[in-house]
């Protein structure tokens, strides 16, 4: 015999809320080739990108420099998430920071660092890289091709305590230009974790809760994805075009597009397994960050 559904009470259940962030929705700053020592633009120059005719072109997912906007802080452990594009012979020179985890990953290019702590090296596609703030470090990052520009993800994540003692890492999937770097291609790569978490083993540990993942998705793939309770993600189309769903929820994602993955309670439960999928015509790259759910995280009026 059936019950009335007037009479059937629905448990409230997990679900996970989708809020895609497009990339005419992030702030887009070119500031002066005067910041960090570098010498005036070259627009005429053939080998500068036509992308852009500044030295540098950043989107900002959150506030951050001229960029303020209250209602757009953070998400989570994240405090900023800048996509750079760094024109030929340019760079950010010597400069400070202090207690936050940054976390870097090169899109294309080759990215140069050194640092108050004795490390000098460059990276390519692929690549990341991280810096433990601290107590205080200064370092600098350059583009020293003269023909090719870089493209990098730069992600500072708030430590688990401030005063730490300073500390740098890197992951180099090429191992010197040995291995092909599309490691991630049709699966997911575990390349950053909480250094705590004794349970999981990546090329990069941080000190804080937060993991980075990303895979290399060929035309017409599919690739799940669990978010855990308790847990949230911002997921970044770093190249090509991808579709996001949970259930009967999803976002189709664009190149520097983003999206916030938060759980809700719901009646309607779409799970905990987000699938991505690259289109028939079109490979996609893409960033997760995940970690622990803070209530109410994420961006107001979008």
């Amino acid at each position: 015999m059936l019950l009335p559904t007037s009479n059937i009470l629905l448990e409230p259940m997990f679900h996970l809320q989708l809020k895609h962030i497009p990339s005419n929705h992030l702030y887009l700053s070119e500031p002066s080739p005067q910041f960090f020592g570098n010498p005036p633009n070259e627009p005429q120059n053939p080998h500068w990108d036509s992308r852009t005719s500044n030295w540098l072109q950043s989107r900002f997912h959150f506030s951050f420099a001229e960029y303020s906007n209250r209602n757009n802080l953070d998400f989570g452990s994240i405090r900023v998430m800048n996509d750079d594009f760094v024109q030929p012979n340019r760079g950010f020179g010597t400069h400070g920071h202090a207690n936050m985890e940054i976390v870097t990953y090169v899109v294309e290019g080759m990215l140069t660092h050194k640092d108050s702590m004795g490390t000098e090296e460059s990276l390519g596609r692929g690549s990341v890289q991280f810096m433990t703030a601290g107590t205080g470090v200064r370092h600098s990052e350059f583009n020293l091709d003269k023909e090719k520009g870089l493209r990098f993800i730069q992600t500072w994540i708030l430590p688990r305590r401030k005063g730490l003692t300073p500390n740098y890492g890197s992951f180099d999937p090429s191992n010197g230009g040995k291995v092909d770097v599309r490691t991630s291609r049709n699966e997911w790569k575990h390349l950053v974790s909480d250094v705590q978490n004794t349970a999981v083993k990546t090329p990069v540990e941080i000190q804080q809760d937060a993991n980075l993942f990303v895979t290399d998705l060929d035309q017409g793939q599919s690739l799940p994805f669990v978010v855990h309770d308790n847990r949230m993600a911002y997921i970044l189309c770093v190249e090509g075009a991808v579709k996001v769903s949970c259930g009967s929820n999803e976002v189709k994602m664009d190149r520097h597009d983003g999206c916030e993955v938060s759980p809700v309670t719901s009646t309607l439960d779409c799970g905990s397994e987000l699938i991505f999928s690259a289109g028939d015509e079109e490979s996609a790259h893409v960033l997760v960050f995940e970690m622990e759910h803070v209530p109410g995280a994420g961006r107001k009026g979008i």
